[in-house]
């Protein structure tokens, strides 16, 4: 794609896809992460080659553990430098007769097969970073099999709710609160791209009016550890506090707090 034709979202993530992995390199990280799997794994097919797909793959995070879990996987991400980094990795795994990777925008899936895959994830935002998520949920419907998962994350609006107040704006806070809309906060303005926000009704009413049958929602997280670094120095207190976490993720009151909304939903058969 020509460089002018590039959106703000794809100049972005050209631009940090060889350090992309550092950034995210830490034990808060690492915990994190290991939420985001213990949740996605249950819906993970069981059969060899099952054809999943990982939208907004990055450098390829979840599509390498859906490859290692025997999936075929496709990886979809709108950065060509996302999507180099996340080949080379899979290369080096020597798994790459199980993958395929495609440069497109969540609005417009058309070079992935119709009432094809079983799973498709769509973890980092994705969605909410595209142009319109109901219409980017129409096309991921679309794709899926019937009786096929997708496994998605949202931004909680709720959780932004401290940012607007610090900023001591009230009429930008109002406006936020009528439409959920805010941007990525990068320096420069020509990269950044629109973010929708969610409270957790509106993400069950978007999915259940694209179609979807909502199977679980949970917070993540809804313990702000990403502030209480240090107490994830130990592995018997990860271990404690991810017991904890997952205590509260399925309580309403709890995933009001959580700063993303993870959820498993199914194109009905």
């Amino acid at each position: 794609m020509p460089r002018r034709q590039r959106q703000p979202v794809q100049r972005y993530h050209d631009r940090v896809a060889s350090r992309y992995d550092a950034s995210y390199d830490d034990v808060y990280w690492q915990w994190h992460d290991s939420l985001t799997w213990h949740h996605l794994k249950t819906y993970v097919p069981r059969e060899h080659g099952a054809e999943t797909v990982d939208l907004g793959c990055g450098t390829g995070k979840w599509g390498l553990r859906l490859l290692a879990a025997g999936c075929y996987v496709v990886f979809v991400d709108i950065s060509m430098r996302m999507l180099e980094q996340a080949q080379a990795k899979v290369f080096a795994a020597g798994v790459e007769k199980r993958a395929k990777f495609v440069q497109a925008d969540l609005m417009d899936l058309c070079e992935l097969l119709p009432d094809r895959y079983e799973l498709i994830t769509a973890l980092g935002e994705p969605i909410a970073a595209s142009r319109d998520p109901r219409a980017a949920l129409r096309q991921i419907r679309r794709t899926l099999a019937p009786g096929g998962v997708l496994v998605a994350t949202f931004d909680n609006k709720l959780a932004a709710l401290d940012f607007y107040l610090q900023q001591g704006d009230a009429e930008h806070l109002k406006r936020f609160l009528r439409d959920g809309r805010t941007h990525w906060l990068t320096k420069d303005a020509s990269e950044q791209f629109p973010i929708h926000t969610h409270a957790p009704s509106d993400v069950r009413r978007l999915l259940e009016s694209t179609g979807f049958e909502l199977l679980d929602m949970i917070g993540k997280t809804v313990l702000p550890m990403r502030h209480y670094r240090d107490l994830l120095a130990e592995p018997a207190d990860r271990r404690a506090l991810a017991a904890i976490e997952k205590s509260l993720w399925r309580d309403p009151a709890a995933i009001g707090r959580a700063t993303h909304i993870q959820v498993a939903a199914r194109r009905p058969r």
